[in-house]
């Protein structure tokens, strides 16, 4: 066990291990002018003292030049960062250097022990360190509080790069007991955390198995920084000021001929901005969840929860006079979660809508097949139509909370959804008439839970609802379609929003691709589609984060510019704001346009050539997993693999890069191709995507 060192005892082996590695830098944390920056030769562990406690923080340097931090009071690892371990100030005194430093996102303390009610917390005792060839080795036990066992841990820090770290855990358990024990970790942004090969669940909370004696975090990181590709610029559109309580927290666009922007907005308002001017259009409407200009170009249609409503400018004085309800033969009751999306309108003036199930405990249709969500009849969870005339009718079921509806130039609807109960992750859907994409609490609406509409009958009447039928799985599980493509949750998106398809000019060398906004993690995804076997499938990249806000909504102007609306409000920080993203054609991207499957694997369209010489082969990973569609909320990766590379070709224009492989429908495919440049320079910054495999080519 190492002990505290002397302060300055700890200055002078800095000094020593520094030598010839020392370099003049500019200033240090605290401003003032510095000497030299101490960067060890050899892997070094310092002890550095923590005001108010007991135990000196650990600060590690490698040779290579990553260090990172050790609290051993609190028993968890602290921050790792690329550079010199600290410097020494004029007056003296030793400066960590953690100026770049990414946390690890730990809990402190973050063992315990059982599950559940029984569960306990441990007292913790510090044993010291040992420093082997490549590693410093924590140890430490954990006694139970109730009975006195006690386990011993052993936990080391792998480093195979600033994106990737895995930590190395070894447990001796007491002889006596079979508990299980548990860790914690804190909400995290990684791209992705797997234990011991399969990804952790939420990023939270990992259980080990009774007796284990080895657990591995393996902690994926994204790159630290805004990615904004090249060509594209973010702006920003300065919002009107409403007094409270009607913010303005933007939750869809639509535009007239002329250019004027409509905005519905979470708190019940719709703004007008023409002439970089705004004002309020209608107001005192329940939470608006979209906006669309009717052909007159002048009224516009918003879905607010209890209704589909037109409002309508009578005297053309960019006011609404007229409110006039479209549609409102659903059932709402006030649950918070009873969000209402949309609309869309196709060429032949149909529009269509969706509703969100209720949270639990509030309505009494459920059963356990249902899971957590729930319905009190009178479609929820469904998607809805308005043909030409008026009338409406059910037209898609199984959504959970389905926060955005698209529309492609080929009339065709796309649906995102929210990960939750027997939603294994967010996805991007194609809804057809009759379709049902996975919820049970959506099926009491169907007739005898078939695959045909009911007729439509429902009476907005008293919530509670008896002699609900019993839903059995093999019923719904038989007929149920897959999502296009999963969004990935926690790697790409939790809480995605509605789907805006590029247009053909002004975006750059996306035509028709969808891309959605997430509100957690503040950033756009873009997703590429192909239809294989009658069915659509295809990949999704990240494109540009993180955006300034909780950003929800998407649509592209006439101009093919993406308008973003920002909450400001969920699980992320920031403000209710518009950004706008704006692409310049004479900077084209080097992005991963595309991926197309092939018989013996994928090829991957380039938007600019590769850069000669670059070893793909010794950089590509590809790993693949799926989900489980359950009750339970969300899934882990399930059989999550590295799949052998069997070719790799490039085309003659350096342009498409061809992977062949072993491929297994119903898998997602992870794509991961390291660091690669265009041979004009560019680094592929968004250099993984995920490619949901449904059907193999025939």
């Amino acid at each position: 066990m190492h002990q505290p060192k002397n302060f300055l005892t700890l200055i002078f082996l800095l000094l020593i291990e520094a030598t010839s590695h020392g370099a003049e830098i500019p200033n240090d944390l605290d401003g003032r002018s510095v000497g030299k920056v101490i960067v060890p030769q050899k892997l070094t562990v310092k002890e550095l003292p923590i005001d108010g406690q007991p135990l000196p923080l650990l600060a590690i340097a490698r040779p290579d030049g990553v260090c990172y931090s050790y609290d051993p009071n609190n028993f968890r690892l602290g921050s790792i960062w690329q550079g010199p371990l600290g410097w020494l100030s004029d007056d003296g005194l030793f400066k960590l250097n953690q100026s770049s430093a990414k946390s690890f996102h730990f809990r402190d303390k973050p063992w315990m022990c059982g599950v559940g009610k029984g569960s306990y917390k441990f007292d913790y005792k510090w044993l010291g360190y040992r420093v082997e060839e490549a590693r410093v080795v924590m140890e430490f036990e954990l006694k139970g509080r109730p009975q006195g066992r006690i386990w011993r841990i052993e936990e080391s820090l792998e480093i195979p790069s600033l994106l990737q770290q895995r930590v190395h855990f070894s447990i001796q358990h007491p002889p006596e007991t079979d508990e299980v024990l548990t860790f914690w970790l804190r909400q995290t942004y990684y791209r992705n955390v797997a234990t011991n090969g399969q990804q952790a669940q939420r990023n939270q909370l990992e259980f080990l198995k009774p007796g284990q004696t080895h657990f591995t975090l393996t902690l994926s990181r994204r790159r630290s920084g805004q990615t904004v590709p090249q060509g594209y610029s973010i702006s920003r559109i300065e919002g009107p000021k409403p007094e409270k309580p009607f913010l303005f927290e933007p939750t869809g666009f639509d535009f007239a001929p002329d250019g004027t922007a409509f905005v519905s907005t979470r708190t019940g308002g719709i703004w007008r901005y023409h002439e970089e001017k705004w004002n309020l259009f209608a107001d005192g409407l329940q939470e608006t969840q979209g906006v669309r200009v009717a052909p007159n170009g002048r009224d516009v249609f918003t879905m607010q929860k209890p209704e589909l409503t037109l409002l309508e400018d009578t005297d053309s004085d960019g006011v609404a006079d007229l409110y006039l309800s479209v549609a409102d033969g659903f059932r709402y009751t006030g649950q918070y979660h009873e969000f209402a999306y949309g609309p869309v309108i196709n060429s032949r003036g149909e529009m269509f809508f969706s509703t969100g199930l209720s949270s639990s405990g509030h309505h009494e249709a459920k059963s356990s097949a249902t899971g957590q969500m729930s319905s009190a009849l009178g479609y929820r969870g469904w998607m809805m139509k308005v043909d030409g005339e008026g009338r409406l009718s059910p037209f898609a079921s199984g959504f959970r909370s389905p926060a955005g509806i698209g529309m492609n130039a080929s009339d065709e609807l796309f649906i995102t959804d929210n990960q939750g109960d027997w939603v294994a992750s967010s996805y991007l859907g194609h809804v057809e008439a009759d379709d049902f994409l996975g919820h049970p609490a959506t099926l009491w609406d169907r007739e005898a839970y078939g695959i045909t509409s009911s007729t439509l009958n429902y009476q907005n009447v008293d919530q509670r609802v008896d002699n609900v039928p019993e839903l059995r799985e093999e019923t719904f599980r038989a007929f149920r379609k897959r999502p296009a493509v999963w969004l990935i949750h926690g790697d790409l998106t939790n809480s995605p929003g509605n789907p805006s398809f590029c247009p053909p000019e002004g975006f750059g060398p996306f035509e028709g691709q969808a891309f959605i906004a997430d509100i957690s993690h503040r950033a756009i995804v873009r997703v590429a589609l192909e239809k294989v076997g009658g069915q659509y499938q295809g990949a999704v990249f990240p494109f540009i984060r993180p955006l300034a806000s909780a950003s929800f909504s998407t649509a592209f102007d006439q101009e093919g510019r993406l308008w973003i609306g920002s909450v400001g409000r969920g699980w992320t920080t920031g403000d209710p704001m518009v950004e706008v993203i704006t692409f310049d054609k004479r900077n084209a991207p080097f992005e991963m346009q595309r991926i197309e499957l092939t018989e013996s694997g994928f090829d991957i369209h380039f938007t600019q050539p590769m850069a000669a010489g670059q070893r793909a082969r010794d950089q590509i990973s590809i790993k693949r997993f799926h989900y489980l569609y359950w009750a339970e909320y969300g899934s882990d990766r399930q059989d999550y693999e590295s799949v052998e590379l069997q070719s790799l070709d490039l085309s003659s224009d350096r342009k498409v890069l061809s992977i062949g492989l072993r491929l297994e429908q119903n898998k997602i495919y992870e794509m991961d191709l390291g660091p690669i440049k265009s041979a004009s320079g560019i680094e592929l910054k968004n250099n993984f995507a995920y490619y949901t495999l449904n059907e193999l080519l025939k």
